[in-house]
């Protein structure tokens, strides 16, 4: 969580920071879901210029076997000049804390051990996208892409409950975003 507040800080002094010869724009404020998984956020994005936009977003995980939070700063530059609509490619920096079940196999044992892992990291991605705007405030999202938290789990002869990369959890290399935004 304190590393949401960071971000969450990072991203209002920067986006105070923003171009005055730009007219200015009001934020947009989306909900969605978040990863090829049961992952559900909130996103604000703020236009800096006439290509440029930060946002920051959290995630809440809701899968049974990955239960946590992310969070991130997302810059995004737009191909038309009309941000915060049109293609666009983004980068972003964050963190996760998740919890897994883990399942231990021994040789010889009749049974595998189940035990919790709490785990945390830090990483980033690259995305390719595309953001509606439609009626006068409402927007629509959709976007693909690359992540990656690298964190040492340490070494043991186990295996996470179902495949943890390909759910679109921490350490994953597939992101994605289909969301529905309001501009204040």
């Amino acid at each position: 969580m304190k590393y949401f507040l960071l971000l969450a800080s990072l991203a209002s002094s920067l986006l105070g920071a923003r171009a005055q010869d730009q007219p200015a724009s009001k934020p947009i404020v989306s909900v969605g879901i978040y990863g090829p998984s049961a992952n559900v956020g909130l996103q604000v994005e703020q236009r800096l210029g006439r290509h440029f936009s930060l946002g920051a977003f959290g995630i809440r995980q809701l899968s049974s076997d990955f239960r946590g939070y992310q969070g991130a700063l997302v810059g995004r530059y737009y191909f038309r000049p009309t941000a915060p609509t049109g293609l666009y490619v983004q980068a972003l920096v964050g963190f996760f804390n998740t919890r897994a079940t883990v399942v231990s196999y021994y040789p010889g044992a009749t049974s595998a051990a189940r035990s919790e892992l709490t785990a945390q990291g830090s990483g980033g991605g690259l995305g390719l996208g595309y953001q509606w705007r439609f009626a006068q405030h409402f927007t629509a999202t959709l976007g693909l892409g690359i992540k990656a938290y690298p964190t040492s789990l340490g070494t043991c002869d186990c295996a996470y409950e179902r495949d943890w990369h390909a759910i679109g959890q921490p350490g994953s290399v597939l992101d994605g975003q289909l969301s529905i935004g309001y501009a204040l």
